[in-house]
């Protein structure tokens, strides 16, 4: 887990009204983390497997999303790429990398994070635990 600092957009008055991209190929890790943010009081929840469709849903709109988890390991784009083609959007909400990838891939993934000027509030392995997760999010949502 690595923290980091606050989301830099409006910050949503509450948890309820946090928009939340999730994006996972694995349908199971998808279904888990929605349903830890749900039960951390997240309500507005997008959930993709695919990171070109999530492209599609942010192109135009940089700002839909509050928070955008991603897995490292996406099939067609995946997360760093991902991150590559987000930020040329100019997202400026918080982002947490999820995946089962080793440490050392994980540390890579924070420092493009980093690179690329995003808010990133830290990284959590899978699978996905309510603790860490909510640590992440605590004070920032």
């Amino acid at each position: 887990m690595t923290p980091s600092k606050a989301p830099t957009s409006a910050k949503p008055a509450s948890r309820n009204q946090t928009r939340v991209l999730v994006l996972d190929d694995d349908s199971f890790q998808l279904d888990l983390i929605a349903e830890l943010l749900r039960s951390l009081g997240f309500a507005d929840l997008s959930c993709m497997t695919s990171a070109t469709e999530a492209m599609r849903n942010i192109s135009g709109k940089p700002n839909s999303f509050d928070l955008v988890l991603i897995d490292l390991h996406l099939p067609g784009m995946d997360g760093f790429q991902f991150m590559e083609a987000l930020a040329l959007t100019d997202y400026k909400g918080a982002l947490i990398i999820v995946s089962g990838q080793s440490q050392d891939v994980m540390r890579g993934a924070a420092l493009v994070a980093k690179l690329r000027r995003f808010t990133l509030l830290g990284s959590l392995t899978k699978p996905v635990q309510r603790e860490p997760l909510a640590a992440l999010i605590a004070g920032q949502f």
